[in-house]
Order: C-alpha cells, then structure tokens, then sequence
C-alpha cells in the first residue's frame, strides 16, 4: 500500500488468498510461540490427510501488516491431501500476534523471524507457500537461507524487492478509496516521522482506522472488473505501522540475490491482478519458473479456485513428490 502526493491510497497488496463467500470466519485458538527474536507470533498447525512428507509447507500472509483468515487456512486441504502438514502464522504486529515497537518492523526483523519460526518448528527444511507481500518475504528469506527452502509456491506475488511497480487497478472492481480523517491523519503521521510517530500515535488506533478501510473499500480490488463475486470482510487485527514500515523497506531494499541451486518454484497469478505481470516475470526470472496465469482471475483468486486447487495438487504431486 502506498500514499501518492495528493495523500489518496493507490496502492494495496494485502491478498487474502483464497477465501471464497462461504469460507468460514469463525478464529479457532493459536498457539503462541515466543521466538529468540523478541517476536511473539501466533500459530496454527493443520496435518496431512494422510501424512507422505515429514517437511512441512508454511504459509507465509500477504499485507504487511495483515494477518491469516480461516478462509484461507481452509484452503490448505489441497495440500493437506497432498501429503503435507500445514503450518498458518500472523506476522509480528498483525492478527493474533503480538506488536512490537514500531521501530522493530523491518525485512529484515520479518526474515529473522520466518528463520526462527523454522527452528522453533524443529525442522532443517519447510516448503514455503506466500501469498501476496508474503510471496515477497518468501523470495527474501529463500536467496537468503537457500539450503532450508526446500519448495516455493508464490501466488498473486507482491512487490519484487527493490522495485515499486505501478498497480493497475482499472482491471478490477475497486473505485476511489473514501479514507476517514483519522486513517489520512494517521497515514501522514507514519509517512512523515516513521516509527517515531509512536507513541504519539498507538498502534492500536491506527489499526482500527485501517480495518475500517480494509473491510469497507480494499477488497475490491481482489477481483476482476465486472465480477459479481463480493469479497468478504477478512476481519481486524491489522497493523498501519507495520504496513507502512516493512512496505517502504521492501521498496527500497538493496536485493542481490543469490542461488546456489534451484528452488523448485511454482508462480500463479490471475489474468486481472493489479500487479503488473512484469512483476510475476522478474520472480519466474530469478528462480528460473514460468508463470502460470489463471484467466479471468484477480489478485484474491476468488474466481477461479478450482483452477488454483488443481495447479497446487499437480505441484504437491509431481514436483514436490521427492519433499522428504
């Protein structure tokens, strides 16, 4: 999400992948972790049907600053019939998870976290699934920690680090933004004096602003243009802060990759997501992929969730198979 000069949203990549109308809301209980970082991150662990790989996929959420809905955990079951455990967590500072200072949101605090996330799982690999700016994070941590990637699934990707592309919201349902004065006040703040703006701002109060403007004019921009399909209201728990912070630092990271090896990869994004598909082309170019575009898909993918489901099986079946 970003602030032109005339201070009117024109940027959003939340992607709450995957929940469709019907997707039940209901928030079952985390288990909390308390990770060597300082970060205390809420968790969610669903098993394998029929458990074939003791690796697990981590499903990293789109924002920043956003959070895991039960929709899109619902969605794993693909993957959990595939033969994988799945593994859900909110980002410090979003959803269930707890805020640290503001000053503590950065790439490089989210990477760290994503790491130790892995150690306090007790495994030397997991397959990560990002969605969004969490396609993004995913990206990150795989040039950093190529050795503890043993998959990738990046759909609707976010941002590639280091770039600030153009969205392209024409292609979807999403009219102009109506911010409240509080979130414009709030939005300013953060803009102009970064984490310093707390605590003169709580972070508790600019996340309810930008709830608001979550659930009453973001979503949609996660379908195509026309579609009659209305996305649901993802909930509360989002964090301005953070969203502010970390999207600044993605923007203006210093991102030189490097990978040893292929990371068997696969990329998805929908014929209609605001996100240039130049932008999906720079991921497939440095993972050396292809992109897989789904028609008449936007960034949420709501339209077109069986298409999604069978190109997540056929990538759990045939390239993941070897996944120990």
């Amino acid at each position: 999400m970003q602030i032109c000069g005339s201070g009117v949203l024109n940027v959003a990549v939340l992607a709450l992948l995957l929940v469709t109308p019907q997707a039940a809301q209901a928030q079952t209980a985390p288990v909390m972790i308390a990770l060597p970082t300082g970060s205390e991150i809420a968790t969610w662990s669903m098993p394998a049907d029929k458990p074939t790989h003791k690796t697990p996929i981590v499903f990293v959420h789109g924002g920043p600053g956003m959070y895991t809905t039960e929709g899109v955990k619902a969605k794993g079951k693909t993957l959990r019939a595939a033969g994988f455990d799945m593994v859900y967590f909110d980002q410090a500072g979003g959803g269930k998870s707890k805020r640290l200072p503001a000053s503590e949101y950065s790439i490089a605090r989210s990477v760290a976290d994503l790491d130790a996330l892995r150690l306090a799982l007790k495994h030397d690999k997991i397959v990560l699934w990002g969605s969004s700016y969490g396609a993004s994070l995913a990206t990150i941590y795989a040039t950093r920690y190529p050795a503890h990637v043993a998959g990738l699934i990046l759909t609707s990707p976010g941002s590639y680090p280091g770039t600030n592309a153009n969205r392209n919201y024409s292609l979807t349902n999403r009219g102009k933004l109506n911010l409240s004065k509080v979130l414009k006040a709030a939005v300013a703040k953060v803009d102009r004096d970064g984490a310093k703006a707390e605590p003169g701002l709580s972070q508790e109060d600019a996340g309810r602003a930008f709830d608001e403007l979550v659930n009453a004019d973001m979503m949609a921009g996660m379908v195509c243009k026309g579609s009659t399909i209305a996305p649901p209201p993802p909930g509360t728990g989002a964090n301005l802060f953070a969203n502010r912070l970390i999207q600044k630092d993605l923007d203006q990271i210093s991102f030189k990759p490097v990978l040893k090896a292929q990371i068997p990869t696969l990329i998805v994004r929908g014929s209609c997501d605001f996100q240039p598909a130049d932008n999906a082309a720079q991921f497939a170019k440095l993972l050396g992929t292809t992109v897989t575009t789904i028609t008449n898909a936007g960034h949420g993918m709501l339209e077109s969730v069986d298409e999604i489901e069978a190109a997540l099986t056929k990538f759990a079946k045939d390239t993941l198979k070897a996944v120990e």
